[in-house]
């Protein structure tokens, strides 16, 4: 018998899938932005610096790449609640799981690997090649947008209950 908000399996997997990927990503991004990885630090002052001329210091670009890894890993931690209120299928999670809060997450998760698939190219001085790590990127903007699109089924079921 299945418990979960969809009520089909198939479409559980898939959002079990789409949980994950998030998840993933914020929490490995937010750990290592949180851990203080220059890298990121130097995407973002490379990127202000190529695209809007604005020089900013690696020690404030890091203390913003941590503030963002606190962030993501407060995002994983709500859509990992999500997932477990999809899978249970009822309650305060299944609630937060059909929320307007999870499509605004989700869609945030589009934005922002967008936008930060985009840094490589932009950190780079926008040389064609780095178009590749825009693209390669790419799991982590189409797993939010499989994300949103499926809340919002489980959204539309939910007002055609009700």
């Amino acid at each position: 018998m299945n418990t979960n908000l969809f009520g089909k399996r198939d479409l559980f997997i898939l959002y079990i899938l789409a949980a994950g990927a998030n998840i993933f990503n914020f929490a490995g991004h937010g750990g290592w932005a949180v851990s203080g990885k220059v890298a990121f630090a130097n995407l973002i002052t490379n990127s202000l610096d190529s695209t809007f001329g604005i020089a900013v210091a690696t020690e404030t670009a890091l203390e913003w790449v941590r503030l963002i890894g606190f962030l993501d890993l407060t995002l994983a931690t709500i859509i990992t609640l999500a997932l477990i209120g999809v899978w249970k299928g009822k309650g305060l999670l299944a609630k937060l799981a059909r929320s307007r809060l999870m499509l605004l997450i989700f869609a945030w998760g589009i934005f922002w690997g967008l936008a930060t698939a985009f840094s490589r190219v932009s950190a780079h001085g926008y040389e064609a090649i780095y178009l590749l790590d825009f693209i390669e990127r790419g799991g982590n903007y189409f797993g939010a947008a499989l994300g949103f699109y499926l809340t919002r089924m489980l959204r539309k079921t939910q007002n055609q209950i009700s």
